[in-house]
């Protein structure tokens, strides 16, 4: 089905927003974005309005709206959260993951593998589709959502921190890895290895902010 507009205006400008074009704390300009996206102005208050909902627009009373900052403090609290649910829909993936899902996965932790390191903008898209599809193998509407959400808050870290973090800093064996206690069915095995992964990344981010 087509897309409403409320639908593109929510998809563009979060796109906008996760990727740092539009900067933590700066000023959101409803006219600005009527103009770029081309859109009305119902769907794009609409399309903020959910944003505000996902901790990553702020409304302030007779000041504006604003993309949310970032802190230190929000970092840690993202990962605590990330390394459970993550864990969570590695485990329930073990059990759940379709034929056709465990190829999918298998090819996004290959190509995550072979990457070059310099390219952090393709390892960056291959991460999210891993994380991602795991999310749906997992089987669970609920979790994935949540794993998605907080996905997109670590996610605009990332783009915060790139071109900072060194190739050594890069976890290129964790999708295999995990991808390779899957298919073993060892639940326990993918769970801890996710863990590793995400508090690896959350130490890798910190350094850099």
């Amino acid at each position: 089905m087509k897309p409403t507009d409320a639908e593109r205006a929510y998809s563009q400008i979060k796109k906008q927003i996760v990727t740092t074009l539009m900067t933590p704390g700066s000023v959101i300009s409803e006219a600005q974005l009527m103009d770029d996206l081309d859109l009305g102005r119902t769907p794009i208050r609409e399309a903020i309005k959910q944003l505000q909902a996902e901790n990553l627009v702020t409304v302030t009373p007779r000041r504006g709206m604003f993309v949310a900052d970032i802190t230190v403090t929000d970092l840690s609290q993202i990962f605590e959260v990330r390394v459970v649910i993550e864990a969570l829909a590695a485990r329930l993936a073990t059990d759940r993951i379709t034929p056709d899902q465990f190829i999918e996965l298998r090819r996004f932790a290959q190509e995550y593998q072979l990457a070059s390191l310099d390219d952090k903008a393709v390892l960056i898209q291959l991460d999210e589709a891993f994380h991602g599809l795991l999310g749906k193998a997992a089987h669970n509407k609920f979790l994935e959502k949540d794993l998605r959400h907080y996905y997109n808050l670590s996610l605009r870290i990332w783009y915060l921190a790139i071109n900072f973090a060194q190739p050594q800093d890069i976890d290129v064996v964790a999708h295999i890895e995990i991808l390779k206690a899957i298919e073993a069915g060892d639940a326990d095995r993918a769970a801890l290895r996710m863990e590793k992964h995400i508090r690896e990344f959350h130490q890798t981010i910190k350094q850099y902010l």
